[in-house]
């Protein structure tokens, strides 16, 4: 049976993880390293009322192709060490970057196979840790080649545009107190305080802010990482993605100096599900929650087959 333990990682605070060993009898396996996307699900890739287990259903995956896989909760979060709200882009990454290091000294990991596969905020800053640490290829899903900043922008403008043309009698009576316009000044007013501070940590309006993580994604360009990539790379998202542009799947592609293959999924949304309609900013959380318990698109899953079996042959079995 496949050998699944707890770890520890050992960073500037001590991250855990799951650490899944195939039961093929071989003396070293390739090994995949699953970076999660943003906010505060654990290892799995689960949250609170939403249990997706989108990084469990990978690490199975790469484990039937024959991979050591790890997986971690993030810094401050789960079973992890130090303070989710202080840690900032670059924590991530070095966090990132000593699970690639832990893979490369483990007795049963082929340190010249290893593969990041990197989701959303995973996808985003894998080049960064593939040029402190690098690895044999990226698996890319769900990742915008775009200033974070841009990102950001076009996702909160997408928000305050569904505002402006929502139906009925909360549509007009939005428009009539003006909440559209209101939140976009008070959206820019409060991003102006968060760059203007040197807080790791804030507190705006009562809420706690990651003013440090915010700072940094207002400055990280993950195109000036992507342009250094020499080694193989995957890039796929869905069509129904609304939380990063599809077409830079493409882009990734094209930005990259290694080979590079990118795959633009019909009807398949950001969490890798089959999307009949079209996903909304504003009930996107909703939308997701609805769709927990259906499996992620096989879709995907072929895809990643043919271009495992394309960059190295010795890399599945």
């Amino acid at each position: 049976m496949t050998k699944s333990m707890e770890v520890e990682i050992k960073s500037a605070y001590t991250l855990r993880g799951t650490l899944t060993i195939p039961e093929e009898e071989r003396n070293v396996h390739p090994a995949v390293l699953i970076i999660p996307g943003s906010g505060k699900s654990d290892r799995d890739g689960n949250m609170e009322k939403m249990n997706m287990n989108l990084y469990k259903d990978l690490a199975e995956y790469f484990d039937r192709k024959g991979f050591v896989t790890l997986r971690y909760d993030k810094r401050g979060t789960h079973q992890s060490e130090g303070d989710y709200y202080a840690a900032g882009v670059y924590d991530l990454i070095d966090d990132a970057a000593e699970c690639v290091r832990y893979l490369q000294s483990h007795p049963k990991v082929d340190k010249e196979k290893i593969l990041i596969a990197g989701h959303s905020e995973g996808a985003l800053i894998a080049p960064a840790v593939h040029k402190k640490t690098p690895v044999s290829g990226l698996i890319l899903l769900a990742g915008a080649a775009e200033p974070s900043k841009d990102l950001l922008s076009i996702q909160s403008e997408m928000a305050f545009q569904e505002i402006e043309k929502m139906k009925g009698w909360k549509g007009a009576l939005f428009r009539l107190l003006k909440v559209a316009e209101k939140g976009r000044k008070q959206n820019a007013a409060t991003i102006q305080k968060i760059v203007e501070s040197d807080q790791d940590v804030m507190r705006i309006r009562g809420a706690k802010i990651n003013a440090k993580w915010i700072r940094e994604q207002f400055k990280y360009n993950v195109c000036d990482y992507l342009e250094e990539v020499t080694c193989p790379v995957l890039a796929i998202t869905g069509d129904k993605d609304i939380q990063v542009p599809p077409e830079h799947a493409k882009k990734i592609a094209d930005l990259v100096q290694g080979p590079a293959v990118w795959h633009i999924i019909p009807d398949m949304n950001h969490i890798f599900r089959k999307m009949s309609g079209n996903h909304t900013m504003l009930g996107l959380l909703k939308e997701y929650k609805r769709q927990v318990e259906e499996p992620i698109d096989k879709r995907l899953f072929e895809h990643m087959d043919e271009w495992l079996e394309k960059i190295d042959e010795s890399l599945i079995r």
